[in-house]
């Protein structure tokens, strides 16, 4: 990752290994480690769960390095940018704290909130590189007011935020940032939350998803 942030092939008769953009990023309302239409903020909601997994798609297809396929998609930090909106005319996200649950990770870049955005950083440890594979990077603390939603914002727009993007520190190469797996830039795949009137949202692909 930049200063600022830390910044398989088996074919045959089985499936092969498609090249990158394809890493998914989620959000967890229920608790059931998985984003689907029940993520959906209500007054109850204190925390959202964010995972990553960092070598399938959101189908849950298998995933390789685009830049290089011999660079494994693995991970070394992280950064992450929320944005909120409504799917009302009131009500509204309060950004409370952020737990890291990468164990080892160290903060590398706090969890500031900026209007309706927040991000947040963490690095682990010079020289620890944790295999691909799906991770819980955290839980964000809020609070809920009317029918407010949750997303992920692909890069910073807010200067006043460290993080500048959404996307985790790797050695497969990356597009803009070195070793920073972007989204918007090198995946598409995230899934945020509903608000309690999204009641048409059924599967993640009907969730309101922003990245810019």
């Amino acid at each position: 990752m930049k200063s600022s942030l830390l910044l398989l092939g088996v074919v045959g008769i089985l499936m092969a290994a498609a090249p990158a953009r394809g890493q998914y990023i989620y959000m967890d309302v229920n608790g059931d480690a998985l984003c689907t239409g029940a993520e959906l903020l209500t007054s109850s909601t204190t925390t959202v769960d964010v995972y990553l997994d960092t070598n399938h798609d959101a189908n849950g297809t298998l995933k390789t390095c685009e830049a290089n396929s011999s660079q494994p998609l693995d991970i070394f930090g992280y950064d992450i940018l929320f944005t909120t909106g409504r799917d009302g005319p009131y009500g509204g996200v309060v950004y409370t704290g952020w737990s890291n649950a990468m164990s080892g990770f160290a903060l590398l870049n706090p969890f500031t909130v900026a209007g309706e955005d927040a991000g947040v950083g963490y690095t682990a440890p010079l020289g620890t590189i944790l295999p691909p594979g799906r991770y819980k990077l955290g839980t964000l603390q809020v609070a809920v007011t009317g029918h407010p939603t949750l997303s992920f914002r692909g890069e910073s727009t807010n200067p006043s935020i460290p993080s500048p993007v959404t996307g985790f520190g790797s050695t497969c190469e990356a597009t803009w940032y070195a070793n920073t797996i972007t989204l918007g830039t090198d995946f598409s795949d995230n899934c945020g939350t509903g608000g309690a009137l999204d009641v048409q949202a059924t599967t993640w692909g009907k969730i309101k998803l922003v990245y810019r």
